[in-house]
């Protein structure tokens, strides 16, 4: 039996970066959701996303809160290489916005592989030895991290357009890291790789973590 690559008119080359594929699945029940800069877990949603909008402005910088730390969370898995965000999926009791997220699913696609590290430790301060921990530990650290930044938030009761430009302060989702730990499962899926012999290199994957 023999192997042909579509070379000539897909332009499939081994000299391509291997793209590399994890899901990832953030399960929130046992965070806070309270009224300060700890609550609002995380989210990609803003108050215009749901049937029923926040109903007062505490409910809404929760929902600005989720919001903020989704584009920490971004920011920090990004931070060896470029990558695209697929298949997000939030799971809410209700589509109000009053209503906190319980779980939260999306797939990353990394441009290139043999960028994300393969050793390090997380919040918790266990150690790891493989890509889909690293990113995990990655989505750890925005998730227990300080940050304030300004925001256009929607406001009930603001007048005019019902949105006002405000100062947003998030604090960790929960005091205790290996909570915040336990509730994120990132996972390779191993299939979307390159499959032949000619175009698998091997693994250059840094091993140190220098965050």
């Amino acid at each position: 039996m023999a192997t042909v690559e579509p070379k000539s008119l897909y332009g499939v080359s081994p000299a391509t970066p291997q793209e590399k594929y994890f899901t990832v699945s953030i399960s929130q029940g046992s965070w806070l959701d309270s009224a300060n800069a700890a609550g609002g877990r995380v989210s990609p949603c803003v108050a215009n996303d749901f049937a029923t909008k926040p109903t007062t402005l505490a409910e809404s910088l929760k929902v600005s809160r989720g919001n903020l730390r989704w584009k920490m969370m971004m920011e920090s898995i990004g931070t060896r290489t470029n990558f695209r965000v697929i298949n997000i999926v939030t799971t809410y009791a209700s589509d109000a916005g009053d209503t906190p997220i319980g779980t939260l699913a999306f797939g990353l696609v990394f441009d290139n592989g043999d960028y994300i590290p393969t050793t390090g430790t997380d919040i918790a301060s266990s150690s790891y030895s493989t890509k889909a921990l690293w990113i995990k530990d990655k989505i750890g650290e925005a998730l227990n991290a300080d940050h304030t930044e300004n925001m256009t938030v929607y406001n009930p009761t603001s007048g005019a357009g019902l949105i006002q430009n405000a100062e947003v302060t998030v604090e960790a989702v929960h005091g205790t890291p290996g909570t915040i730990v336990s509730g994120i499962t990132v996972t390779e899926v191993a299939g979307f790789d390159v499959n032949t012999s000619g175009q698998l290199a091997s693994d250059t994957s840094l091993t140190y973590s220098a965050e």
